[in-house]
């Protein structure tokens, strides 16, 4: 089977194959793959075509997937066939804060001009009866507040747009 996925560097195909107790996995039509499976603690053991091994730890977020391997967080999504070329509901990551649910903007945190950290909280949000402060997925200046108090949102709409930070 097809599966593909968005990141931080942009879309991927991943060709899965199943068997007994594993998975190939083929990553962009490589020429090799990586074997999955899964450990007695929870954990995946990824092995490549050399022999060396990783652990890696996956967690669901909603319509994300954490995979946490090497001291290292990779968040990966499906794209969104429905939205694809909107880019008001566009699902790449980056420095743009979206809605990761439907839900009530209960309080915007900052201002178009101000500078924000990775983390920063920007946004709280009220989802089934709870509220949620949304962080800054990557440093920036803030270009404009998609979003106002009061305003009922979807999943992946944008909230607040960013402008990214220098590289270094």
């Amino acid at each position: 089977m097809q599966l593909k996925f968005r990141d931080g560097t942009g879309e991927h195909a991943l060709v899965v194959r199943r068997h007994e107790d594993h998975w190939l996995v083929t990553p962009d039509g490589a020429p090799a793959g990586v074997l999955v499976r899964e450990a007695s603690d929870g954990a995946w053991l990824v092995t490549r075509a050399d022999g060396t091994s990783r652990r890696a730890w996956v967690a669901a977020c909603g319509d994300e997937r954490l995979v946490f391997c090497d001291g290292v967080a990779h968040r990966l999504r499906r794209p969104d066939p429905v939205h694809a070329d909107d880019p008001d509901h566009a699902q790449a990551d980056g420095p743009d804060l979206r809605a990761r649910m439907p839900g009530r903007v209960v309080r915007l945190l900052v201002v178009p001009g101000q500078v924000v950290a990775t983390g920063q909280p920007l946004v709280i949000m009220e989802s089934m009866k709870m509220e949620t402060e949304l962080a800054a997925p990557q440093a920036g200046t803030v270009e404009r507040m998609a979003v106002h108090e009061g305003q009922i949102v979807a999943q992946g709409d944008l909230l607040v747009a960013v402008t990214p930070a220098p590289a270094d």
